[in-house]
């Protein structure tokens, strides 16, 4: 056997053996400026994501101040208030769901995770509202603890999105999306 195909052959076992070991080479200078560090975000894919983020969040916050008010002075009026109420909230819910829903991926796996936990809160809020106003609707005219139910299923749903309001405080253990934060304009105060 020549010198050559020697020390291939023991190239070969040692490194058979390294990763039997569980070992493995270091790869070449090459191979490591080919492989981009996961951490490492686009700044302007990072500020374009956070715009989304945010302003998803905002959009909804603005809709929820916009909420019509209770009023009536009889369970026929009430009904009809807390339904708009009801009707009102499902549609920015609902905007909402839609706005995370259409989010390309995060530039970091934290911007991913924010956005599954946020997606599934205004989800839930979103599905509680129109349960309750579906309950409430088809309720009969006098029916005044369908008045009760519809309210005690927006008290949830909102309880659901006060815990989802700050797209901000979801990514601070996310450098790229903190920084991106700071210069992205949906979300400033």
């Amino acid at each position: 056997m020549c010198a050559a195909h020697k020390r291939s052959a023991a190239a070969g076992i040692a490194l058979a053996v390294a990763v039997l070991a569980g070992c493995a080479p270091d790869p070449s200078p090459a191979a490591q400026q080919a492989a981009p560090s996961p951490s490492t975000a686009d700044p302007a894919a990072a500020v374009a994501w956070m715009n989304g983020f945010c302003g998803a969040v905002k959009d909804f916050i603005e809709g929820n101040n916009k909420m019509p008010s209770a009023s009536g002075e009889t369970v026929e009026a009430i009904k009809k208030s807390t339904s708009d109420q009801l009707g009102h909230y499902a549609a920015i819910l609902s905007k909402t769901v839609d706005g995370l829903g259409a989010l390309p991926a995060a530039p970091v796996p934290a911007g991913d995770a924010a956005k599954r936990e946020f997606l599934a809160k205004y989800t839930s809020a979103r599905d509680k509202t129109v349960k309750a106003k579906a309950g409430l609707d088809g309720a009969g005219k006098n029916d005044t603890a369908a008045q009760g139910r519809a309210v005690d299923g927006l008290i949830a749903a909102q309880k659901d999105t006060h815990s989802a309001l700050d797209p901000v405080a979801a990514v601070l253990g996310a450098p790229e999306l903190k920084t991106a934060a700071a210069t992205a304009e949906r979300c400033r105060p």
